[in-house]
């Protein structure tokens, strides 16, 4: 009762289009859902994302959920999720992602979810990774284990979406640190990432993984850019 009178004088709204959402579990309408443009499913990977790191970085597997679309609903939802704490949107892709590969091979064989992370004091002037909520209801999905504490990130650089090509390409090679023991060494980690754009953030990222001895490399994003 009080959920249906609240929602009267609160109603949500479609952070796509601005329309009366109805169902109000949701924080999206029908027709901007139906404009995300996912990817076509693979067992392992796909292509497209799997090749921009060729030659650059060792993978088993590479996948993304949707194509980025920086006009479209997709740039609108994760920018609320990256930048307004809307943490049910990771929710939202995690659950979508679990229902799209659940039938796949993708999650076979992964030992540890990893996000890229936030320098702690970005982490703390923001209030939270967005990638968080994401990664652990992946894991309560997948029963694979999230570990926020893997990486950490070592400088404190300003927004990548705002660096040019060259200068994501002269990122320093020591931008993160590994932390790991024995138990570590042939470990198969899976990075998750919101946006990939040029991938040198992940290159950097994930060779520094990679210096685990025997690790095995896989990535999933929430979104392609093309």
């Amino acid at each position: 009762m009080f959920r249906h009178v609240f929602n009267l004088f609160y109603p949500k709204i479609c952070i796509g289009c601005q329309a009366l959402v109805l169902n109000t579990s949701h924080f999206i309408c029908t027709d901007c859902l139906h404009q995300l443009d996912f990817i076509m499913v693979g067992n392992k990977s796909n292509p497209t994302v799997y090749n921009r790191f060729y030659g650059k970085l060792r993978l088993e597997k590479a996948n993304a959920l949707l194509y980025y679309d920086k006009d479209g609903t997709s740039h609108l939802l994760i920018h609320h999720l990256k930048y307004h704490n809307k943490q049910e949107i990771g929710i939202f892709f995690a659950e979508i992602a679990f229902e799209k590969y659940k039938d796949t091979d993708f999650f076979d064989h992964i030992d540890e979810i990893v996000a890229v992370p936030l320098h702690p004091k970005k982490e703390k002037k923001r209030g939270y990774n967005q990638l968080d909520t994401f990664g652990r209801r992946l894991a309560e999905l997948t029963g694979i284990p999230y570990n926020k504490k893997r990486l950490v990130r070592n400088f404190y650089t300003s927004s990548q979406t705002k660096k040019n090509l060259f200068a994501r390409s002269s990122l320093n090679t020591d931008l993160f640190s590994v932390t790991y023991n024995e138990e570590n060494h042939g470990n198969h980690f899976l990075v998750i990432d919101d946006v990939i754009t040029t991938g040198s953030t992940i290159e950097i990222l994930g060779n520094e993984l990679l210096k685990i001895p025997q690790s095995k490399l896989s990535l999933f994003f929430i979104a392609y850019t093309k």
